[in-house]
């Protein structure tokens, strides 16, 4: 009797074998490599098997099936990951003018954490933005200021492990910045000016916060966007695996920096709807979110920052400020 083709199989070796992090970053969105894992969770679950794809982009491992369900697999190294997306997918889950995904399952197989959840329609705003008109990018931003304000809003009680112990952890990324963004490629000239920089906005710096429920990731990749007639507008959020508690400057960066970069209309649609008034939109902001910007764990200006090329004509970072947050000109 042939084997059922839905079933795992028979071995204990669900997952493969990789050299470190970056051994599993080389695999991660191999289908073939984590079928086996993928079909013991449906399995154990009762889930769809037809239709597996696994996404190319992210962190960890994501495998959609027809049913309009996610598998997520975290390898037991991004366990921390696991945690902030399972409690953070509960507390943004019909709070937030946006659609979130439903958390439908959560457990562990053979050392790795995973989560299945629903999948939400809509395409990343990275892929239609550009088709975007000024009238219809204004209100993307607009309406991501709209959802970023109510998230921010949600009660912080339980995810207390998630805290990124703001004082401390901001204290070690100004020691490691210098070295981050050469590494990261950042021109020499602009490497240089940082300690001084740095020194310049510390005054500005969020200190001793009441923290907020941040996502880290209000990025066009995760941002989904759904077109009702010939209209897009932004719907939805996906991938919480970077969620944290800290200040709440650090949310704004990423429409900032991604969608937003160059552009004072677009700057001011976003930081307005947030709740900043216009008066509010001062040198002072621009030097604050630049300084967080550069000291953000995943700061890499070279891919986070949309503005054509901006490497070959600054000539300092404050310069590169004022360019980048226009408003305040």
């Amino acid at each position: 009797m042939p084997s059922d083709p839905g079933a795992p199989p028979d071995d204990r070796s669900l997952f493969p074998s990789f050299d470190g992090p970056a051994g599993f970053d080389r695999i991660r969105a191999d289908l073939e490599a984590f079928r086996p894992a993928v079909l013991a969770v449906c399995q154990r679950h009762g889930l769809a098997t037809s239709g597996l794809s696994a996404f190319a982009h992210g962190t960890n491992v994501v495998v959609s099936n027809d049913a309009g369900q996610i598998i997520k697999l975290f390898p037991p190294f991004l366990r921390h990951q696991f945690e902030a997306e399972r409690l953070s997918l509960a507390r943004f889950h019909g709070e937030v003018p946006a659609t979130t995904p439903e958390l439908l399952q959560e457990a562990e197989l053979d050392g790795w954490p995973y989560l299945v959840m629903s999948r939400l329609p809509g395409r990343p705003l990275e892929e239609v933005w550009p088709a975007l008109g000024d009238a219809e990018r204004v209100e993307a931003l607009a309406r991501i200021g709209e959802i970023m304000r109510a998230a921010h809003a949600l009660p912080t009680e339980g995810l207390e492990s998630i805290d990124l112990g703001w004082d401390a952890f901001v204290e070690r990324q100004i020691a490691g910045c210098e070295g981050r963004h050469r590494r990261m490629g950042l021109p020499g000239h602009l490497v240089s000016q940082l300690p001084s920089y740095l020194e310049s906005a510390r005054p500005l710096l969020p200190r001793s916060v009441v923290p907020v429920l941040l996502t880290g990731e209000y990025t066009p990749e995760n941002l989904l966007a759904t077109r009702t007639g010939e209209r897009w507008s932004v719907t939805g959020i996906i991938d919480f695996a970077d969620a944290c508690l800290g200040p709440r400057e650090y949310d704004l960066l990423g429409p900032c920096l991604f969608l937003a970069a160059g552009s004072a209309d677009l700057q001011r649609a976003f930081l307005c709807s947030y709740g900043y008034p216009t008066t509010d939109l001062t040198p002072a902001l621009s030097r604050k979110l630049m300084a967080l910007s550069l000291l953000h764990r995943y700061s890499n200006l070279r891919f986070q920052l949309r503005m054509d090329g901006w490497e070959s004509q600054v000539s300092s970072l404050t310069e590169l400020e004022q360019r980048i947050w226009p408003f305040s000109a």
